[in-house]
C-alpha cells in the first residue's frame, strides 16, 4: 500500500502546477533593440534626403 501513488485531484493540479514560460535570451532582446533603432535611423534619413530633394 504504501507503493501507490498519491492521488491529486484536477483542481489541486491546477492550483499547484508550475507555470513555465519560455523566454528569449538576451541576444534577441539585443537584436530588436537594434532593429528599432536601425529602422529609426532610417526614417529620419529618408526624411531628411526626401526634403533635400524636394528643394
Amino acid at each position: 500500500m504504501e507503493d501507490r501513488a498519491l492521488v491529486v485531484s484536477p483542481a489541486e493540479q491546477s492550483s499547484t502546477a508550475i507555470v513555465k514560460h519560455n523566454h528569449e535570451g538576451r541576444g534577441a532582446w539585443v537584436l530588436t533593440a537594434y532593429g528599432i533603432s536601425g529602422l529609426a535611423l532610417f526614417g529620419v534619413l529618408a526624411y531628411f534626403f526626401s526634403d533635400f530633394i524636394a528643394h
